[in-house]
């Protein structure tokens, strides 16, 4: 549910911050300034419902002054995150006798590095499973990047397809192969692996529990951003080629990272339980009667594992890049 921006009630007169406040927060919507040190410094806030909230006078003594000459004290305030699409009453509700109150604007995405905050992050438990549970567990999650403006982007994931590892013929790491290019594969369970393809494209991968074992996400259901998607997409095509359609931005691996704006440089060994610019967000879970389950895309050289079922992807859903109409047919 979209959560509020509001002052906490302390009886002992000493406030928390509990809450991350973003540079973006302050830049867009309270033209408050912090100073390098101060930006530092919150980025290094960890805030989790199992730990203690941060001390935030550190923090509050290296604000600058505002405006008129008001200092404007940091600590003294307590901030929860807001959405972008809620009304008017929804992201200021405030008391209009309190001046210390911060009026939001509702079409400002107030989410710049605030991703170690949120109550929806996937943590590493949630990806620490076979790779054939996390390929099918990721479908109807959030995959979201915050690019280096500060913009959300982000698509649920309706597309998934799984590589086991050493015994998978199709896999990167057959055979336990090990290189520079698939050393995510190897890593924590919910670390990204993105590779080129064709020298131009890219396509990325989730690393879950067994050696060299990975999930593909294939396509997404475009959620935030979908503006910055569309030119992000035409970049590749000609300026006569038609607008694209909204099922048509991340509805293919090399797509999604195109809309995204991942790149191997931003995207590769990242640890998605942690980073502040990319990471999965609880999303609506998909039924497992909702899952088709057939063989790979593309994969052709891979003896008896060419047909195993290990791509899924939401029945009926428009956004996939392939349906595979017999497998949904025995899916009933």
């Amino acid at each position: 549910m979209p959560r509020k921006y509001k002052k906490a009630n302390d009886d002992t007169g000493s406030n928390k911050l509990t809450e991350a406040v973003s540079d973006a927060f302050v830049r867009n919507t309270c033209k408050r300034k912090l100073t390098n040190n101060a930006q530092e410094s919150l980025h290094k806030v960890k805030l989790s419902e199992e730990t203690t909230q941060p001390n935030a006078s550190n923090i509050a003594s290296q604000m600058t002054k505002i405006e008129k000459g008001k200092e404007f004290i940091m600590a003294s305030e307590c901030l929860t995150v807001g959405r972008n699409h809620e009304t008017d009453s929804d992201i200021t509700d405030m008391d209009a006798n309190n001046d210390d109150q911060i009026p939001v604007d509702k079409d400002i995405d107030i989410e710049l590095g605030c991703s170690k905050n949120s109550d929806n992050r996937l943590l590493y438990d949630w990806f620490d499973c076979p790779c054939v549970d996390l390929a099918k567990n990721l479908l109807g999650m959030k995959l979201v990047r915050l690019t280096e403006s500060g913009e959300r982007r982000s698509g649920y994931i309706v597309e998934t397809e799984a590589y086991l590892g050493a015994d998978d013929k199709a896999a990167h790491s057959y055979n336990g192969k090990r290189t520079e290019r698939n050393k995510a594969m190897f890593m924590k369970p919910g670390t990204s692996y993105v590779y080129n393809i064709y020298g131009i494209y890219t396509c990325i991968n989730i690393s879950s529990k067994g050696e060299g074992a990975a999930v593909l996400i294939r396509s997404l259901e475009p959620c935030d951003g979908e503006d910055s998607m569309k030119i992000a997409r035409r970049i590749r095509k000609s300026e006569k080629s038609k607008e694209l359609k909204q099922h048509e931005l991340c509805n293919g691996p090399s797509k999604l990272t195109q809309a995204l704006g991942i790149t191997k440089e931003n995207g590769d060994q990242v640890d998605l339980t942690t980073s502040s610019c990319f990471w999965v967000e609880k999303g609506n879970p998909v039924p497992h009667s909702s899952i088709i389950a057939c063989k790979r895309i593309g994969i052709n050289n891979a003896g008896d594992w060419v047909d195993k079922p290990l791509r899924f992807y939401v029945k009926g859903c428009k956004y996939v890049s392939t349906r595979d109409k017999a497998a949904e047919a025995n899916c009933s």
